[in-house]
């Protein structure tokens, strides 16, 4: 690791551990005590307000500053900050600065960075303020996933339902059809799972990491299984009178999976909820018959009373 990325790591870890210690620091970031504390003291030369107690319950700790030191991002984070950007151009009132401190961003980043910013240029947010993960949630998430450390997390299984506690070893953040969603092993489980953010009232990092299976090869698509095949009430399987190629361009690959079956094809996908399920199928407007459950043959001939009937 190079300096420069050390030092960039010496602000992660500050940032997710309030009172981190020099020793705790040499030991994550596999240096001597005396290297942690010249990176400490590099920093403040740069304008990084770090306070430091000493005992043994002292240690580093960010501080606010009255001006701003210089910031070190790597690729990364130069892309999430354009990203976040391009976002705030949508927003009331600040359209104008976002504009012209995405101009300033490009101007000061590496030539070989600037490929990456383009690509962003046209991406837009949807935000969903009824699923939006409050900042208290998704900041220590997306730290915990870069350092690579366990975290306990306070998660609701169900909207109704309370919190528990879940100490998770961290993976990915990934975010689809505007919700955010976390990656995670469970402690001593031999499988991932699926968290979505909004479901999680508090994260802890835990200053370990645990042992866990290989990890999914694409997370993105993990999410979108997870949830188009998840813990539901009822497994639903239709068979679609038409190619599976038109189905997928109608079809979300995380609300079900199609099935190719030649001319025809099989649509796979779990629900809570059969009515929701029957207003879904006809909304696709494709001919179909189900294969299971039988309820929601029942369902659908009674949407479509009810449809004859009102209209």
């Amino acid at each position: 690791m190079s300096t420069t990325s050390r030092r960039l790591e010496v602000l992660t870890l500050l940032q997710a551990h309030p009172g981190i210690s020099a020793g705790q620091l040499a030991t994550r970031l596999e240096v001597t005590e005396r290297t942690a504390r010249r990176d400490v003291a590099h920093l403040r030369e740069l304008g990084y307000r770090i306070e430091g107690e000493a005992g043994p319950t002292g240690g580093y700790r960010l501080a606010s500053g009255r001006t701003m030191p210089p910031l070190l991002l790597d690729a990364d984070e130069v892309a999430a900050v354009a990203l976040g950007l391009r976002t705030a151009v949508t927003v009331d009132g600040i359209e104008t600065a976002a504009v012209t401190a995405i101009a300033k961003l490009s101007q000061l980043v590496p030539a070989r960075w600037r490929t990456r910013l383009n690509a962003l240029a046209d991406v837009q947010s949807m935000p969903d303020s009824r699923r939006r993960a409050g900042r208290d949630v998704l900041v220590p998430a997306a730290l915990a996933c870069r350092t690579g450390e366990a975290a306990r997390i306070r998660h609701r299984r169900r909207a109704t339902a309370d919190a528990k506690p879940i100490d998770v070893q961290p993976l990915r953040l990934v975010t689809l059809r505007r919700r955010w969603y976390l990656v995670a092993c469970r402690r001593e489980s031999t499988r991932w799972s699926v968290y979505a953010l909004d479901r999680i009232e508090h994260v802890q990092p835990l200053g370990t990491r645990f042992s866990v299976p290989e990890p999914p090869s694409d997370a993105v698509a993990f999410v979108a299984d997870a949830l188009a095949h998840g813990p539901w009430r009822h497994r639903v399987r239709v068979l679609v009178h038409t190619e599976a190629d038109l189905v997928r361009e109608l079809v979300d690959p995380s609300v079900a999976t199609v099935i190719d079956n030649g001319d025809e094809c099989e649509l796979r996908f779990g629900t809570d909820d059969l009515d929701w399920a029957a207003r879904w199928l006809a909304y696709l407007n494709l001919d179909l018959d189900v294969i299971e459950p039988d309820e929601l043959t029942g369902r659908l001939r009674a949407l479509g009373r009810w449809l004859a009937e009102r209209y």
